[in-house]
């Protein structure tokens, strides 16, 4: 009889154990590779010429999502808000914004996801473009992303 006081205890504290944790959220993750053709800023960090992998792990309870890239002599950590509500193509891509001679990514297009990500051009960045002696128009540029995801 004295042990069975200690088990109904055992179990009820099992029980509020299993109730008050949060269920583990299903992460989908977006894997890829690309090729920057020239120096790039993405949000401040400047990315040199070459070849990266990127990985956005998606957990629909946050807001911002961290996204790792990983190049030859450089790896980067990048803050991303929610996906826009805009309608998505089925393409893997990023589109590159050549802004008076500074190149800054603009957009991940996540095609295999439906969602695309907005970047905003670093304050230091802006105050970089604007120091630049000739004002050109910006032209736009797309880099094709090798994508896949994952569960």
């Amino acid at each position: 009889m004295k042990y069975a006081k200690y088990g109904t205890m055992v179990l009820m504290l099992a029980l509020f154990v299993g109730f008050s944790t949060p269920q583990a959220a299903a992460q989908q993750a977006y894997t890829g590779s690309f090729d920057l053709p020239a120096e790039t800023y993405w949000g401040s960090t400047l990315l040199a010429p070459g070849h990266y992998t990127i990985r956005l792990s998606l957990d629909p309870a946050q807001q911002i999502h961290v996204l790792s890239l990983q190049g030859d002599d450089r790896r980067a950590y990048i803050l991303s808000g929610p996906p826009t509500l805009e309608q998505v193509s089925d393409r893997n891509e990023l589109r590159l914004e050549n802004i008076n001679g500074v190149n800054v990514v603009r957009h991940l297009d996540a095609g295999l996801l439906g969602q695309s990500y907005v970047f905003p051009v670093a304050k230091n960045v802006r105050a970089q473009v604007h120091r630049a002696s000739t004002s050109t128009p910006t032209q736009t540029a797309v880099v094709a992303v090798a994508a896949g995801s994952s569960y």
